[in-house]
């Protein structure tokens, strides 16, 4: 495919061998998977790990009943701590644990409170509404 004698496309050498060219795609390989780990990591972090958010241990609290959820789920007071539980959905709610505490019925746009005077880890549900799930940690 010459036009008078000469190479429409002439070959370049090369000027990066193969060799180099593994060796950049290595490099662009484990850049990418340190920034995808440094992702990960700071999402960890950030979302406060696989069990989700946890307020910090006080005298008292407040869990927001939040549509058909408990905000924070998981809540760490001191012994002898209140824990209000303000319903701010549109539907009634409880805040049970058998045994425990049972708030009873919390109408839209009321609150109760519990006092915690034992220490433990006290998992609650709402009685109405089984799957919505919280839990109060007491130091």
């Amino acid at each position: 495919m010459a036009r008078g004698g000469r190479e429409l496309n002439p070959r370049r050498p090369r000027s990066v061998s193969p060799a180099m060219t593994t060796s950049l795609q290595r490099a662009a390989l484990l850049i990418l998977l340190a920034l995808a780990a440094l992702s990960v990591a700071g999402f960890a972090a950030s979302s406060g790990g696989a069990a989700g958010p946890t307020a910090a241990a006080s005298a008292s609290k407040t869990v927001s009943i939040v549509s058909f959820a408990f905000k924070p789920g998981t809540v760490k007071v001191k012994r002898g701590a209140r824990v209000t539980f303000a319903n701010t959905s549109n539907t009634t709610h409880t805040a049970t644990r058998a045994g425990s505490f049972d708030t009873k019925g919390i109408a839209s746009g009321k609150s109760k409170a519990v006092q915690f005077n034992k220490r433990g880890s006290f998992a609650y549900h709402c009685k109405i509404h089984p799957f919505m799930k919280g839990k109060i940690v007491v130091e």
